[in-house]
């Protein structure tokens, strides 16, 4: 009987990620209480009669589509909790380039394509941010355990993890209570093979290829896995590695028609009419390197006890650059020709556009050059063991070490351009043409401003956790199990934010600069060999106008900060009167790191759980009942600044200004987690699930900054240099380290049917009630008996989701299989405060008219399979509905003719196909071509406005992608 249930936890171990962890304080403390564990182990199970040799799990050999799917099949069919799985040859032979992308194809998942999410206008090509059932507070996790990317977040960025890692990703939509907190929305586990999967030495390897169309690149990719294991005197030993490689080049071109505002068309001093700030050409090429490696050891000495061993390291290389031509104008000074043609509701649909007041329309084009280095590495030891005939332990020790470090640096020249002629009468993306020969003049041009943006992170985790289980024998309780896990993250994040700093702009002209000067050209800098002609190549495959020859500098410039950026400010002090120079020498410096910049964060984490399995055999009810209790605590440590006015009147930088502040502030909750998961099989096949359970997520990091920067200003109106306090006022931003966790209480019914080994049907209807959601809020604080106006981070608004999944899996006896799913999410939320989005025009939206932010109200996915003895081929379609992606992000912010205004930014509905097809040549050696984005769609983002319509849209472009791939197996 042990040798069996040792079998079974092994099984269960790597199977639904219970190689269980934690960490106790200090750290030597948690490897002296592991060693023990070890040392003890063998002997509680040396009972008699465990002598007998390992029961040998039948292997299942995963190969083709149709295996893969019933493997998936069956891991659904059989868990305790709601889950779904995408199994090896899914993630290896399914035609996409990162775990992110495979994951769309899991019910209820959905992704996005943005180089970052707060930030719509640059897309990345590739999948990243993941979804489920519309909320992106997903955990993460390797092999059942923590899994994070050092970026101030919790979880992982799924995009830096090789798939050719990986076994088998699961996404567990409903937790019990031995599953680790953290999921609002799900958690995905990703599993890696182990050396006891395989009855015998295993090697296999891949090579790939791959060509992307647009940018016109090839890139390399190969990984390698080698198993093995062995019988000897002291036990059965297996070990393997698994490394691999790839790269990826990539282009998105993207055209935007930018906000519109208010205009006086006829002249009267109303402004009945909406024009578009103007039109921005962009064209991002990616450069991506990814790469991983991972060890494992097994070493089973007798039937009932195994100890493991893993390392898992994956290194993640992101650079990208940005040609950009776009509008810096302001936009009330906007001039619509006389043959300018408007809608009936006096919005802007084509004509000239011009600026009077500046002589030309404020243009910027850039070069924009960012980098970042992500490395996450993954040790774990463990152990499982059954004894004294009805109990089983297994106890994990994890630590995780994670860094981040990045650069992004912009800089750019100006130009005023007489005019831009805007056709929007068009269903598609706007046609803009300008004065090419005006633009492609070196001598139109100046050196605009410089921008760069650092950041240097580092997080690391020890982690201990160790579970007990006893089973009962012929009882209708099952297995009763508890456990505890501890665990300490330390987090460092660096972030200085983004510091533009100008060096010649039109608005200097008349204080820092001449004004009845002609602003200092490229020529007058000297520094001509410091540009370039960019002629928007190829721009959106040729399908729309470009600007023509624009003169923008060279990457050399942006990759060069920070020297390059003090040589290009100290060639404008001769221009400048004053401000920014002493005349002689700049200004300028680079950003030095700050206490403002930095985020420290330490916290501890204690859990306690409690789990019975039951089951009335006879009827085929079963399933699971537990609660989880948990206590965190946290410790940010940062500063209080004060600034005053530097004209303030002694008696007032006395009551407002003082040193600064060291704090460190202590936050701790606790957290009960009940969970049930019934699961009835109705009659053969057909299987009934209701789950109920209490969820939390802790707010990120980057949310929790202890630091504020206080700072006064004399009121309008005052009198310069008042001795009253009250003629003065204080505002601040910071962060919260006081935050509490998002709470969700959430529903699952389902009925799911199973006819065939690849034949299923399903129905699963859900619910959450989330309460805490984090959003800024402005609150008036006191610091040295000052009252300051305080935006930060509040836990303040609800939302409710309901929705429902269906899918359909089957392959048929002549070769073809499907597999599709659908799912139908509505959501209400409650926006407050600062949140609440504006029009240009001062309109306000309704604050609870918008949905959660990720959240589509529909998304689906459809694979078709055709697969016989050599061939395999399958084309698959994924699709979401609009979402919400932010309010007021970048771009879509601003303060103009004293309207603070910020738009609901959506992703327009977004469909795309991919396929794949494999030639096996033999039982070792196959053929493969992959291809990405097969129709070429395009990605929209919408800034929504209320009176002038849905006009202020993106669209772009990137490539299809093409891999040939060989693979081997031995």
């Amino acid at each position: 009987m042990r040798e069996k249930k040792i079998n079974q936890l092994s099984c269960d171990l790597h199977r639904r990620g219970s190689a269980k962890v934690g960490r106790h304080h200090p750290k030597l403390l948690s490897i002296g209480v592991m060693s023990s564990i070890i040392t003890v182990a063998p002997v509680l199970a040396q009972s008699p009669g465990t002598d007998s040799e390992v029961d040998i799990l039948e292997e299942v050999i995963v190969t083709g589509h149709r295996a893969s799917m019933q493997s998936a099949q069956d891991f659904k069919r059989d868990a305790e909790q709601i889950v779904d799985s995408i199994k090896a040859d899914d993630i290896g032979n399914l035609p996409d380039r990162s775990v992110a992308e495979a994951l769309q194809r899991v019910p209820g998942v959905t992704i996005d394509r943005f180089i970052s999410v707060d930030d719509p206008e640059h897309v990345g090509g590739e999948g990243g941010g993941v979804a489920v059932r519309g909320l992106t507070q997903v955990r993460s996790e390797i092999n059942g355990r923590d899994g994070f990317t050092a970026n101030g977040g919790r979880s992982l960025s799924f995009e830096d993890v090789p798939p050719e890692l990986l076994s088998a990703v699961d996404v567990y939509k409903n937790p019990s209570a031995d599953m680790i907190e953290g999921g609002l929305g799900g958690t995905v586990d990703l599993r890696t093979r182990m050396p006891f999967d395989s009855e015998s030495q295993l090697a296999t390897g891949t090579l790939v290829y791959s060509h992307n169309n647009l940018i016109e690149e090839n890139s390399p990719e190969a990984s390698f896995l080698f198993s093995d294991r062995w019988q000897t005197g002291f036990g059965e030993i297996g070990f393997l590695v698994d490394i691999a490689y790839s790269e990826s080049k990539g282009r998105v071109d993207t055209i935007f028609t930018r906000p519109y505002f208010p205009y006086d068309r006829d002249g009267d001093g109303v402004d009945e009419s909406f024009v578009p700030r103007g039109a921005d050409w962009r064209t991002v090429r990616t450069d991506r390197a990814r790469e991983g490696a991972y060890l494992a050891f097994q070493w089973r000495p007798s039937g009932n006890m195994e100890y493991y061993a893993t390392v898992f390291r994956s290194e993640y290389d992101y650079n990208w650059d940005e040609d950009a031509f776009f509008v810096q104008n302001d936009p009330t000074n906007l001039v619509a020709s006389d043959d300018s043609v408007f809608d009936s509701n006096g919005t802007f649909v084509r004509g000239t556009l011009t600026d009077p007041t500046e002589g030309g329309i404020p243009m910027g084009s850039t070069i924009r050059f960012s980098e970042r280095n992500s490395k996450t590495t993954d040790f774990a030891i463990g152990f499982n063991a059954a004894f004294a005939d009805n109990w089983s332990i297994n106890a994990d020790l994890q630590y995780v070490e994670a860094t981040t470090v990045g650069l992004d640096s912009t800089v750019a020249t100006g130009v005023l351009s007489p005019f831009s002629t805007i056709d929007l009468s068009g269903s598609g993306p706007v046609e803009v043409i300008t004065d090419t020969d005006y633009l492609a003049d070196l001598n139109n041009y100046h050196f605009a401003f410089t921008m760069d943006h650092q950041d240097d992170n580092e997080a690391d985790q020890l982690a201990l956790r160790v579970d007990v289980e006893y089973t009962f024998d012929d009882s209708v309780l099952k297995t009763f199990e508890f456990g505890l896990r501890h665990s300490e993250r330390d987090s460092i994040v660096i972030d200085t934010g983004f510091n533009w700093k100008p060096v010649i702009q039109p608005w200097m002209r008349g204080w820092a600069l001449d004004g009845a000067a002609p602003l200092p050209t490229l020529a007058d800098f000297g520094l001509q060999d410091q540009v370039r002609v960019n002629r928007f190549s190829n721009f959106y495959r040729g399908d729309i106008p470009v600007p023509g020859a624009i003169v923008a500098p060279t990457r050399a410039l942006a990759e060069g900060y920070p020297q390059s950026y003090v040589s290009l400010h100290q060639a404008a002090t001769p221009f400048y009167l004053c401000c920014f120079s002493d005349g002689s020498t700049t200004f300028f410096s680079p950003t030095l790191v700050e206490p403002s910049h930095r985020n420290v964060q330490d916290e501890t984490v204690e859990s306690l759980y409690f789990l019975a399995r039951f089951g009335w055999d006879e009827i085929g009810l079963g399933g699971n009942i537990g609660v989880r209790f948990v206590h965190t605590k946290n410790i940010a440590s940062g500063f209080i600044q004060y600034t005053a006015p530097v004209d303030a009147p002694p008696s007032i930088q006395e009551i407002i200004g003082s040193e600064d502040d060291a704090i460190g502030v202590k936050n701790n909750y606790r957290n009960t987690l009940p969970s049930l998961n019934l699961r009835w099989e109705i009659r053969e096949g057909l299987i009934g699930r209701f789950a109920y359970a209490k969820a939390m997520r802790r707010p990120d990091f980057s949310t929790m900054q202890s630091y504020l920067n206080l700072s006064a200003s004399l009121n309008a109106g005052a009198p310069e240099g008042s001795l009253d306090i009250n003629d003065y006022s204080g505002t601040a931003e910071g962060g919260n380290p006081n935050l509490r966790p998002l709470e969700a209480e959430q529903f699952d019914l389902s009925l799911e049917y199973y006819y065939s080994d690849i034949g299923s049907v399903w129905l699963n209807f859900f619910q959450k009630d989330i309460d805490g959601f984090i959003r800024n809020e402005v609150m008036i604080e006191t610091y040295n008996n000052f009252d300051y106006a305080v935006t930060r981070p509040t836990n303040q608004d609800e939302a409710k989701i309901d929705g429902w999944e269906a899918g359909w899996k089957h392959f048929f006896d002549f070769g073809i299989g499907i597999e599709a799913s659908y799912t139908r999410i509505d959501s209400e939320t409650q926006s407050s405060g600062v949140n609440i989005p504006v029009d240009t025009d001062g309109t306000a939206f309704d604050p609870n008219g918008l949905p959660y932010e990720g959240l589509s109200e529909a998304s689906y996915s459809t694979v078709f399979i055709y697969e016989n003895q050599r061939l395999s081929t399958r084309l698959a379609y994924t699709w979401r509905d609009e979402f919400l992606l932010s309010v007021g992000p970048n771009s879509f912010n601003d303060n103009t003719d004293g309207i603070a205004w910020q738009l609901p930014v959506f992703q327009e509905a977004y469909g795309q196909w991919d396929g794949s097809i494999v030639y096996k040549f033999s039982e070792n050696f196959s053929v493969g071509l992959q291809a990405n984005n097969l129709t070429n769609e395009e990605i929209v983002i919408e800034g929504r406005q209320i009176n002038p319509g849905r006009n202020a849209k993106s669209y772009s472009v990137q490539d299809t992608r093409y891999a040939l791939t060989l693979r081997g197996t031995f």
